[in-house]
């Protein structure tokens, strides 16, 4: 089966054709560095990672150029509400989003160009507009005649006739609808010389400089918020092949993550930011992997509903995967060679394994379903549980079988994203981490050849408390998590 993705353009499924055999050019549309970015701003940046991965699992190189907005009018103002200088506001949050990037373990993007980096090739941009005929100024603001392009709107939907006015300007323009391409410099604004005087970009005309200059006019995949479809992405498009019309399509495939929603309402920087909402502070009580594993078991493109219960779904979702990945590697490490056959059990092991990588290619392929993907490796982690908790189990012959199932799915975990291995390292639970509780199992282990069982049941109480529930087994101790839900 080939990868197959949802293009908002054409509002259905399509299979994906790159420009280039072999590689994948993506843009995707990153913050306006005016706040702190939330848990709605990081499911674009936890998606467009699952598919840039993804991609790469298959065999692709990719290319993948994530930008950021350091200059708009929302920064604008809160510099002036602040009484500071602009950089003083960018400066400040493009730190704090490359510190959650770094916090969420997202891999570093390809290139994150800056829009106060590209003036030139955006003034470049606009002037090709221009000389095409799509361009027009008054008193030295630059807009982009919306009537002139027919094919404005094929992205949205929208119809001009029922458009109203996007932009709130005090300036003449021919028609309500057109949109800023360069804004004249006012009193005490950031600005930049131009050909038709000191000026700043318009928000659109960014994203169109930079994706068509570092991707060279040959992308793939552009990418964001379902909020960006229009007026931004429609507007790109419009002003990228007006500039550009031997160039063909500005981008083969539009792709749309929903948004995150607190019941009815849209979770949005500029309308406030709740402090439970701001990323950097739930990656204070979460790991990564609890905030992408909570992103990532819904389907992309549908609302995702946020709240703490939610997290904490996630987060033992998460455990469950980790309890057996320990469990496991337990058995391995504890193992002791014997001469019992279990052919039968190993096959029954390797074919959970096969199946589980095909399952979840599968799921991926379609439009990268993470959620039915993830369900897939819950599937195999149950049907391995059924397997390691029956009495009868017996290690020996099936250390092989285990461990490329163990292997497996912390590959397609990071596939998603998800260190599962890193979890396995780092899991704590009321203070006590994994390798403690292997300590503690050993030392009870150590007392019990002893025959100093009040010592050993001491152990396990100790552990019981702090929500660790051990089971002696024939081939050793293994140890999972107490439901407490």
């Amino acid at each position: 089966m080939r990868i197959k993705l949802y293009n908002t353009l054409s509002h259905k499924k399509e299979e994906f054709k790159p420009r280039v055999d072999g590689r994948v050019n993506m843009y995707v549309c990153g913050p306006t560095v005016y706040n702190y970015i939330s848990i709605g701003n990081s499911r674009p940046i936890v998606v467009f990672n699952m598919i840039r991965n993804y991609f790469k699992y298959s065999g692709y190189d990719v290319n993948f150029v994530h930008n950021i907005t350091d200059i708009e009018d929302k920064i604008i103002n809160k510099a002036n509400e602040e009484g500071v200088e602009h950089t003083v506001i960018t400066k400040k949050y493009i730190e704090a989003f490359l510190e959650d990037l770094k916090n969420l373990e997202i891999d570093k993007f390809d290139s994150m160009p800056m829009a106060t980096e590209m003036i030139r090739q955006i003034i470049n941009v606009i002037q090709r507009v221009i000389e095409n005929g799509y361009g027009y100024e008054v008193d030295g603001n630059i807009y982009f005649d919306v009537v002139k392009f027919t094919d404005y709107g094929k992205l949205s939907g929208q119809k001009i006739e029922e458009m109203k006015d996007t932009e709130d300007s005090g300036f003449e323009k021919r028609n309500k609808i057109d949109f800023a391409l360069w804004k004249k410099a006012k009193e005490g604004e950031p600005s930049w010389n131009s050909p038709w005087g000191k000026g700043r970009p318009g928000w659109h005309i960014e994203c169109s400089a930079m994706s068509t200059d570092l991707l060279d006019h040959s992308i793939d995949i552009h990418g964001g918020g379902l909020d960006l479809v229009f007026p931004h992405h429609e507007n790109e498009i419009a002003q990228s092949e007006a500039a550009y019309p031997d160039k063909g399509d500005f981008s083969s495939y539009w792709m749309h993550n929903g948004m995150v929603e607190i019941k009815s309402e849209k979770m949005s920087k500029s309308s406030g930011l709740n402090v439970d909402w701001i990323l950097k502070n739930l990656l204070k009580k979460y790991s990564p992997d609890v905030i992408k594993i909570y992103i990532l078991s819904t389907h992309y493109r549908s609302p995702l509903e946020f709240s703490i219960g939610k997290l904490e779904e996630a987060k033992r979702a998460l455990e469950r995967i980790t309890n057996t990945l320990n469990n496991l590697y337990f058995l391995v490490e504890s193992w002791n060679s014997g001469d019992d056959d279990s052919s039968d059990i190993a096959e029954k092991i390797n074919s959970i394994t096969y199946k589980l990588e095909k399952d979840f290619k599968d799921a991926m392929d379609d439009d990268f379903n993470s959620a039915k993907a993830i369900g897939k490796i819950f599937d195999a982690v149950k049907k391995i549980n059924y397997i390691i908790h029956n009495p009868s189990f017996k290690i020996s012959g099936l250390v092989e079988a285990l461990m490329e199932t163990h292997d497996m799915i912390a590959r397609l975990g990071g596939v998603l994203g998800l260190n599962f291995k890193k979890e396995q390292k780092s899991f704590k639970e009321d203070g006590i981490s994994g390798s403690e509780i292997e300590e503690m199992i050993k030392k009870r282990n150590a007392v019990r050849k002893e025959s100093d069982f009040a010592e050993a049941d001491r152990i396990r109480r100790v552990l019981l408390v702090k929500g660790i529930i051990l089971e002696d087994r024939k081939e050793g101790t293994i140890w999972k998590k107490k439901d407490l839900h």
